[in-house]
């Protein structure tokens, strides 16, 4: 890739090879039925069109066709594909070529999202995720472990507070989003930062009383009531409408308003909040605690006396897909500790039946702190 490639310029390139390899992995596969097929074929030319100018995407036939020729007849100009243009993405057998998998490697795409055709939204989510700890992890570790606790302390903000509370990282890891964009989260310009995890609450409804909850936390009460109506000189009022809903103001969602992505806010800060909870009460109770060692081997390294508690906090929508992805795993560390959120509860014998002869425990997180309280003699 050209060393004058702009961000906008690399995530389009990236974004037409992976729809192209995911729609080529789809054909490839004689095994994957009909139907489905077309509908990963249309998915795909979807993506690939977006890349294009208006009215100069491929047809459909075209794109079939076009993933047995070299990658960049089927590209839009312009994309900078260096030494990959020739590489065709279905040999001369009609099979996914093992180069074109290797590309995918490259490009942030699991293998087990080729082999299970995982839709396109899936996968650009994994790849931010991996592209978001692939910046993270090339800091040396005392950075990497002040970026990660930002990312928990700090998910939105002003720009300028923004810059000066992450000093000389900042250029390092520039992944807030503009607030003024993101019209899910506004009432008349104005915007809402959950009381518990700092992010934009969403706003649901078009009538002149509509909803604002934080996605995650709405299950624990953070939500709220707002009359749309009034002047967009005055932050609009939200009123309480769940128990753990405490006051918020609004913020204009000025051009300096920002806020990390949703893959970011989903998979570093919210599982942070828990890590940072179980780290906090660990070293109340007498614990010393190392945060993400060998960046992120795991989460937490708990010592208190003669015991250690190496911990892997998750907070997963769905603890079955957790369950499915561990499995496939081998643990970190033997006996690592898989702690889920406390609403959790009623699927902690499942997730660890799913992980039974895996190598991992299953604990909530108060399981994990009233072990830790026990171990130090400490009663609550």
């Amino acid at each position: 890739m050209s060393s004058t490639v702009t961000e906008v310029e690399r995530r389009r390139r990236d974004q037409a090879i992976t729809a192209c390899s995911l729609a080529a992995a789809a054909l490839g596969d004689p095994d994957l039925a009909r139907s489905r097929q077309g509908r990963a074929l249309m998915s795909c030319l979807g993506v690939l069109a977006s890349t294009y100018p208006v009215g100069q995407a491929p047809t459909m036939a075209q794109f079939r066709s076009g993933l047995s020729r070299p990658l960049r007849e089927l590209l839009p100009d312009g994309v900078d594909l260096a030494e990959i243009g020739d590489l065709v993405l279905l040999d001369e057998t009609g099979q996914f070529s093992d180069e074109a998998r290797d590309l995918c490697v490259e490009h942030l795409v699991p293998s087990v999202a080729l082999d299970e055709h995982w839709p396109w939204a899936k996968v650009a989510t994994e790849q931010e995720e991996r592209r978001i700890y692939e910046v993270l992890r090339r800091l040396p570790a005392k950075d990497y472990t002040r970026a990660r606790e930002l990312l928990v302390d700090e998910p939105s903000g002003d720009l300028r507070e923004l810059r000066r509370t992450w000093d000389a990282l900042w250029g390092r890891f520039d992944h807030y989003e503009p607030i003024v964009e993101w019209t899910w989260c506004q009432i008349r310009g104005w915007w809402f930062a959950c009381p518990t995890c700092r992010w934009p609450m969403r706003v649901v409804g078009t009538d002149t009383v509509v909803e604002v909850r934080c996605e995650a936390h709405a299950r624990n009460g953070i939500t709220y009531a707002c009359h749309t109506g009034g002047s967009a000189d005055r932050a609009p009022v939200l009123q309480p409408a769940g128990p753990q809903a405490s006051e918020v103001k609004g913020q204009p969602a000025t051009p300096e308003s920002r806020a990390v992505s949703r893959v970011i806010w989903r998979y570093v800060t919210l599982p942070g909040i828990l890590e940072c909870n179980l780290r906090d009460h660990a070293r109340t109770a007498g614990a010393r605690v190392d945060m993400w060692p060998h960046k992120d081997r795991y989460d937490l390294r708990i010592t208190l006396k003669r015991k250690v508690w190496r911990v892997d906090a998750k907070a997963w929508a769905s603890p079955v897909a957790l369950g499915e992805a561990l499995r496939e795993t081998e643990p970190a560390e033997p006996g690592l500790i898989i702690v889920i959120p406390d609403h959790q509860r009623t699927s902690r014998g499942l997730l660890a039946d799913m992980l039974r002869g895996a190598g991992y425990r299953v604990m909530t997180a108060t399981d994990l702190k009233n072990d830790i309280d026990k171990a130090a003699g400490v009663r609550r």
